[in-house]
This record gives C-alpha cells, sequence and structure tokens, in this order.
C-alpha cells in the first residue's frame, strides 16, 4: 500500500518529488472522480487531497471516512489556504515524517 496525492500541479508536483505519485485535478468534479476512482481501483493506504477541493467534496469523503477503513484521506492546506503561501517541502515533510 502506498500514498496518492489529488490537487493542483504545484501540489502533485511537489508529492512526486517525494516519490508520491498523484494527479493532478483543476475542479472539484474531477477531484471527485478521482477520489472515487483512486479509493475503488488501486490499493492505497494515504489520500492526500487539497483543502481547495476537499471542501467542496465534504460529503464524499465523510462517506468514504464512515464506510471504510482505509485509506486515511488527509487534507492539505492549497494555495488558497490561510497563508496564502505555502511551504511544500515542509507540508510534505511533515505528512511523511521526513525532512525534505
Amino acid at each position: 500500500m502506498h500514498a496518492f496525492v489529488i490537487g493542483d500541479r504545484d501540489m502533485v508536483t511537489g508529492f512526486q518529488l517525494v516519490g508520491i505519485t498523484g494527479v493532478e485535478v483543476a475542479t472539484a468534479d474531477e477531484a471527485r472522480r478521482t477520489l472515487v476512482k483512486t479509493v475503488e481501483t488501486i490499493d492505497v493506504a494515504i489520500v492526500i487531497i487539497s483543502e481547495d477541493f476537499s471542501t467542496d467534496l465534504r460529503e464524499t469523503i465523510d462517506e468514504l471516512r464512515l464506510n471504510r477503513i482505509a485509506p486515511l484521506i488527509i487534507e492539505l492546506p492549497g494555495r488558497s489556504g490561510p497563508s496564502g503561501a505555502i511551504d511544500m517541502s515542509r507540508i510534505v515533510g511533515k505528512a511523511i515524517g521526513i525532512k525534505v
């Protein structure tokens, strides 16, 4: 089992630099389809999704969390997060437990 990331290009690229696969999405609908397909077809332990999309997917995420043991769904701040500027290496390091 492994991790998978769903988000914008910068987020996906940042995680790919440390070996985590992912899919770049542009809309909440794309994110929803990707999330459901990932959970149903890939042996994944952790799904990391940008809050830019997860807020629109609240119902889908809550349903997956209630009805499945795995994967763990982690929501990380996106570009429109509270700070406006994101230190992607710090977020990646914190998410996977290593210093990048």
